[in-house]
């Protein structure tokens, strides 16, 4: 495990000094060479992979509401906005730094998260074990990297306000229900058990009628079939409001206390590099999203 968070720590170091003396787009294609194994084409997207990608460079960057709705605090109010905070998880405070958390004053379990990135979160189980020294370094550390470097997700780097905030524990193990939506329509759904414990997970694709996919992610466990909750149709109403004004958005939900929460919203899934196996369902993914009002809207601004 100490050697794999080194060379995950070399990796990250990397990624960030290419992202600055590397073009964006030759980077991106050189990653998806890479993770994909294949040539992508980004000016002439037509893969599911080829559309986030392309989205990535010229699209999200460019567009207020996928910023805001991408920063894990500014989020909550298009969630209000679309009358929806009763599925908000309760939030328990917002910082701008370490020093203004009262700690004293936080409950007995809690999570932790960062609003600029992903992975960026802190679960804690008991607040009198707890290190505040060591949690403060943490907090501190992701404050000060711009999140967009990584991976070339570019619209993380617009995020203008970093945050800490806090919210409510929900469990153990949680169950994660993510619907992949094209333009205000779920078509597909991701069910996933113990997310965040990463390689104990399982995962499993799913039309909206609960028939298993083919799709397979092999560096997980696989559910093969699932039992949908008594509430999945608010679910699904819900992810139809929330993605009506996006091309695609992946909508996260958790499941907790015979209750669902909003999770957040995803845009660029496995940062555009999405493992599609059989590969032909990259391509008919891709035919879901429609770009062309971006593609229209990008290719006016370039001409000015």
């Amino acid at each position: 495990m100490e050697r794999e968070n080194i060379l995950y720590k070399i990796r990250r170091k990397g990624q960030v000094f290419a992202h600055r003396i590397v073009p964006t787009t030759l980077l991106v294609k050189l990653y998806s060479a890479i993770v994909l194994k294949k040539k992508v084409n980004i000016r002439n997207p037509e893969t599911f992979n080829e559309k986030i990608l392309w989205s990535m460079l010229y699209y999200y960057p460019n567009d207020p509401l996928v910023i805001k709705c991408t920063d894990k605090y500014s989020v909550r109010e298009y969630i209000k906005d679309k009358k929806l905070g009763k599925i908000l998880v309760p939030l328990y405070g917002v910082w701008d730094s370490v020093d203004e958390i009262k700690w004293d004053e936080m409950p007995d379990k809690f999570v932790l998260k960062c609003t600029h990135g992903c992975a960026y979160n802190i679960i804690c189980h008991n607040k009198s074990f707890m290190n505040i020294h060591k949690i403060e370094k943490q907090l501190s550390k992701w404050l000060s990297e711009d999140f967009g470097e990584f991976n070339n997700e570019l619209h993380y780097s617009k995020i203008k306000s970093r945050r800490i905030i806090c919210e409510k524990y929900l469990g153990e193990c949680i169950t994660d229900y993510k619907f992949f939506c094209f333009s205000g329509q779920p078509k597909y759904l991701y069910v996933s058990n113990d997310l965040a414990h990463d390689r104990q997970a399982q995962i499993g694709f799913f039309d909206l009628e609960g028939n298993r996919l083919q799709l397979r992610r092999k560096d997980y466990k696989e559910i093969q079939e699932v039992e949908f909750p008594p509430f999945y149709n608010e679910m699904i109403e819900c992810a139809k409001i929330l993605s009506k004004d996006f091309p695609f958005v992946r909508v996260d939900f958790f499941l907790a206390d015979n209750k669902f929460y909003f999770a957040e919203l995803t845009f660029t899934p496995s940062g555009g590099m999405m493992p599609f196996d059989p590969i032909k369902d990259d391509l008919e993914w891709g035919r879901e999203i429609n770009l062309s009002e971006k593609y229209y809207l990008y290719n006016k601004k370039s001409k000015i």
